[in-house]
């Protein structure tokens, strides 16, 4: 597990998905590195990106940001993005700020994983 104001990143590909998996927390710290690993996975091209976000313990702003630009950049592309998410400090920012009807959001990996490109 990441210790404080780190973020750690996972990044696996399945067939033409890409899963990345992160844990610890995403803020002004650690969101650079977060934005530039998305950016750099989106560009490599896989139809699917499946971001999971369960064992994020916090997100700010700035996260939201990056989890936004990702999405707008999958539309672009016309790719897929979607969360797998149980995290209950991210969740709550996803709902406070509306993002949840944004996103679409799983409760696991292989629902993800089974569901349709949208």
């Amino acid at each position: 597990m990441p210790t404080q104001d780190q973020l750690m990143i996972v990044v696996e590909r399945r067939d033409d998905t890409a899963v990345v998996r992160c844990a610890g927390e995403v803020d002004l710290a650690t969101v650079g590195a977060l934005r530039a690993k998305l950016q750099e996975i989106q560009v490599d091209g896989p139809s699917r990106l499946v971001l999971v976000l369960d064992e994020v313990t916090f997100m700010d702003s700035l996260g939201l940001g990056a989890l936004i630009g990702a999405y707008k950049r999958a539309r672009v592309l016309q790719t897929s993005m979607v969360l797998v998410c149980t995290s209950r400090p991210v969740l709550n920012v996803l709902r406070a700020t509306s993002l949840d009807r944004v996103f679409r959001i799983h409760d696991d990996l292989d629902d993800a994983l089974a569901g349709e490109l949208v």
